[in-house]
């Protein structure tokens, strides 16, 4: 289930997703050669959001994103839900999304 689905309210009770967290508290794991990482920068740069971002051809950001997330795919945002916990979402289409979202919220 992807956190689409999350936010079209088709995610279980024990899966909730996760809160739109503020900007500082995100990290854009990413691959300058990689298409989906552009999409997803082109839409952090549309949105002027000062997301930081973590080049896994750097081996402490690979590790990172091995270490917490499990794939070595990116796109893939780390999200702090809480300190020291991240939730990790990959799917450039599921990451923007979340920052169309997020952004919303920034808005209100």
């Amino acid at each position: 289930m992807s956190v689409l689905d999350w936010f079209k309210g088709d995610a279980p009770e024990s899966n909730p997703a996760p809160e739109v967290a503020s900007v500082d508290k995100l990290a854009l794991y990413e691959k300058d050669w990689c298409p989906f990482c552009e999409r997803v920068k082109s839409v952090i740069k549309e949105l002027n959001l000062p997301i930081a971002k973590c080049d896994i051809s750097q081996p402490e950001h690979l590790q990172a994103l091995m270490q917490g997330g499990g794939q070595r795919m990116v796109p893939c945002l780390r999200i702090e839900t809480a300190p020291q916990e991240y939730f990790w979402l990959y799917e450039s289409a599921d990451i923007i999304h979340y920052l169309r979202c997020h952004a919303e919220r920034e808005h209100e």
